[in-house]
């Protein structure tokens, strides 16, 4: 799918808030959509999604969740607009409020230790406040309470994470020692997963699509999906997301404390980050970006982090 053009997406923007707009730029963060920040006649900012034909179900999940959402008081942004008929565009369109800030992981290395805490409290006062909704029919990402996708338990999850992530890599990426050592974490601690009960989480709510400024988080921007089961998943994603990209990750090991009290819970932990390495390393089928270059610093870094979280969450170390 080729990305649209800025020209089409001020045409569509017009269209659906019948307001003048003056420019778009592309976002190169939006993995699963493509993004543009659109600037307005106004002097006012926007964000347009657009996706896939045929993935027209996000928009309206995130419509769906970002109501719940807002309703508990978490800071998530205001739909403006959506068209899912592609009728204004050959894709289907969202446009939303632009919240103030940056992806975490863009703002990281800049944050003082006093601004790491400030974005841990607001994380955690985010986590109880999604966790006050109620418990889900199942596990893993649905676009509402009556999406029948889910899964019978937490563990078939994490098996579709993996082996999703597997069939993507290369053969020789397949071939890691760290690639046996997560499969046989998950077969070990398949009756620790299967304990979990299907609470709510910001699945995606990692080290992107949590927009920061001035050291406090000012809103979550990826609600096509909300997630039932372990909260401790996306902060082992937001752990390898920034320890790909720099020396430390104290900010996420903090949320992720009162989660990972144990040396069981530690190696989830460990099997969670080792799992999302795989996940950043590997194309995904429906995104619209690659992953890194192999020969990236991120991609390089991303291995490292793979063999140090796969053993740790084989060998408890």
């Amino acid at each position: 799918m080729n990305p649209p053009t800025e020209r089409a997406v001020l045409r569509a923007t017009r269209r659906c808030l019948r307001r003048e707009a003056l420019s778009a730029r592309r976002v190169p963060m939006g993995r699963s959509h493509f993004v543009f920040t659109v600037e307005l006649a106004s002097g006012e900012h926007v964000i347009a999604r657009i996706t896939r034909p045929g993935r027209a179900e996000c928009f309206a999940g995130f419509a769906y969740w970002r109501r719940q959402l807002a309703r508990v008081g978490v800071p998530v942004p205001r739909v403006l607009s959506m068209d899912l008929t592609t009728t204004v565009l050959p894709w289907p369109i969202m446009l939303l409020e632009k919240a103030s800030g940056d992806d975490l992981c863009n703002v990281y290395a800049d944050l003082t230790a006093a601004e790491k805490r400030g974005v841990a409290d607001d994380l955690l006062d985010i986590r109880d406040r999604v966790r006050s909704l109620p418990p889900g029919p199942g596990y893993g990402g649905v676009a509402n309470y009556g999406d029948l996708r889910c899964h019978p338990h937490w563990s078939d999850v994490l098996r579709e994470y993996f082996t999703g992530a597997i069939d993507q890599l290369t053969p020789s990426q397949r071939q890691r020692p760290a690639v046996g050592e997560i499969r046989g974490a998950l077969r070990e601690l398949r009756p620790e997963f299967d304990r979990i009960d299907p609470l709510p989480c910001l699945i995606d709510a990692t080290h992107q699509n949590v927009l920061v400024h001035e050291g406090r988080v000012t809103a979550i921007v990826d609600l096509d999906e909300v997630g039932f089961g372990d909260a401790l998943y996306p902060l082992g994603v937001a752990r390898a997301g920034l320890l790909a990209r720099g020396p430390e990750a104290d900010c996420i090991e903090h949320v992720a404390a009162p989660l990972c009290v144990g040396p069981v819970r530690r190696r989830v932990f460990d099997l969670y980050s080792a799992i999302a390495c795989l996940k950043m390393l590997a194309p995904s089928p429906l995104g619209v970006t690659g992953p890194p270059p192999v020969d990236s610093r991120i991609a390089i870094r991303l291995l490292t982090l793979l063999d140090a979280f796969a053993a740790a969450a084989a060998h408890g170390e």
